[in-house]
């Protein structure tokens, strides 16, 4: 993904456009009570999906992480600082807790990350701090990987921001 890319990304995240590119593509279904199971054949390979509502809210810091979908960038990880992050698995949303997190910081997040929903998934996020700019800064050379109660995982290169919205 080029910087030219995730500048316009970032500039909708934090203006408060949804970042989605694809509107036909962002609908996430009911969050089933099962707990996720990534060995099933339709989960992994839907794998992480576009998230309906990727911004940082208002008065608010955080991160949002994008991933290819085909030819095109998709948001498919937002985490609001000292909140709650979303991720969509397979049309499946799925809200996280942070539980570790370490290195480099800024706008309330940290290089390496650690987050878990209460059904056993496990992201862990990684990410290295870029170019900055007005109240924000890139996120290069990601990684997303998701993890299900079982030990099995779906890895994805990432990209992004982290800032604050005014």
């Amino acid at each position: 993904m080029n910087r030219k890319t995730i500048a316009m990304l970032a500039a909708l995240s934090l203006t408060g456009a949804c970042a989605t590119i694809r509107g036909d593509e962002t609908a996430v279904e009911e969050q089933d009570d099962a707990p996720l199971d990534l060995a099933k054949a339709d989960v992994a390979a839907q794998g992480l999906r576009p998230l309906s509502d990727a911004r940082i809210p208002s008065g608010e810091c955080g991160m949002i992480l994008w991933t290819l979908e085909g030819a095109r960038p998709s948001a498919v990880f937002q985490y609001v600082a000292e909140k709650q992050a979303q991720v969509n698995i397979a049309g499946r949303p799925v809200h996280l807790a942070r539980t570790q997190f370490y290195g480099a910081s800024g706008y309330g997040v940290y290089e390496r990350q650690r987050f878990e929903s209460g059904d056993g998934v496990v992201v862990e996020v990684s990410a290295r701090f870029g170019l900055e700019f007005s109240e924000g800064a890139y996120l290069e050379q990601g990684l997303i990987k998701v993890s299900d109660s079982a030990g099995w995982s779906i890895v994805s290169p990432a990209a992004g921001i982290a800032g604050c919205r005014p």
